[in-house]
């Protein structure tokens, strides 16, 4: 099975636990902002995963990210591979209890310059956009939970 096969497969079940964990997290007393990405890329030369959102979407991730008196520098990132890498990621303000969940994947073989860079600069970036290019960045200090 390729790439997007194992996309068009397992997208779905990954939206489903991105919603139960964002759930969890409600349960639990955090605001929580899922994305639903349209496309991933893998943008070596960036360092970054480039993950494109919808506009009203990502206009209310680029409110909570200049709104909130906190930093989102705690992540968590769920890995696992059936024919593609699939990645929930889930940034974490904790002094305000708020969360962004986003669902990523890549192709093993497009992100072995990604995974060699990102290993030796020390970190990996999500660069969450919209299609006009407008951009909110988190910036991932262990890029080794992003491969395998």
């Amino acid at each position: 099975m390729d790439a997007a096969e194992a996309v068009q497969e397992h997208w779905t079940d990954l939206l489903e636990e991105m919603e139960a964990t964002a759930e969890g997290l409600r349960e639990e007393g955090w605001a929580v902002l899922e994305l639903h990405p349209g496309d991933v890329t893998v943008d070596a030369d960036a360092l970054a995963l480039d993950v494109l959102v919808p506009d009203n979407e990502f206009d209310r991730l680029e409110a909570w990210v200049e709104g909130g008196g906190g930093s989102f520098d705690e992540h968590d990132v769920y890995r696992t591979a059936a024919g593609a890498v699939f990645l929930l990621v889930v940034a974490r303000d904790d002094r305000d209890r708020r969360a962004v969940c986003w669902p990523a994947y890549y192709d093993p073989a497009d992100a072995l310059e990604l995974k060699r860079r990102s290993r030796e600069a020390g970190q990996l970036h999500s660069r969450l956009r919209r299609l006009s290019g407008e951009a909110v960045e988190f910036t991932h200090g262990e890029p080794s939970l992003f491969f395998e």
